[in-house]
């Protein structure tokens, strides 16, 4: 749940800074104290449901802006995927997979800059 909260004050401080107010600004505007907008901002305060409907008002956003996509927790499960599968593991199998991923993700990514012609 952490980085679900960390996921949604990144967004509201991405949209802030984009609209160019300032955390206190938008504190008053949702009708709540600055200091705990602040926490909110770095994933360290919980809003309720009516501070984000009421943030999502003050920026001009549907309330679903302000959330993580499913293909943003499904990245989060897919994570803890590979982390419980190296469970058991010894420190030099799990560094060989490692690097064996590794290796694969920058092909993927090398691939996708890459054009290719058909």
């Amino acid at each position: 749940m952490d980085r679900l909260y960390a996921d949604i004050g990144a967004r509201m401080r991405s949209i802030r800074k984009t609209l160019k107010l300032t955390q206190s600004e938008v504190a008053v505007a949702v009708g709540i104290d600055p200091s705990f907008y602040g926490q909110i901002e770095r994933g360290n305060g919980i809003p309720s449901l009516r501070t984000l409907l009421a943030a999502a008002r003050v920026f001009g956003v549907e309330p679903a802006d302000l959330l993580p996509s499913r293909r943003d927790l499904a990245g989060d499960a897919q994570q803890k995927a590979l982390g419980r599968a190296l469970t058991g593991l010894r420190p030099t199998q799990k560094r060989l997979l490692l690097d064996i991923v590794s290796d694969m993700a920058d092909r993927f990514k090398t691939r996708r800059g890459r054009r290719t012609i058909k």
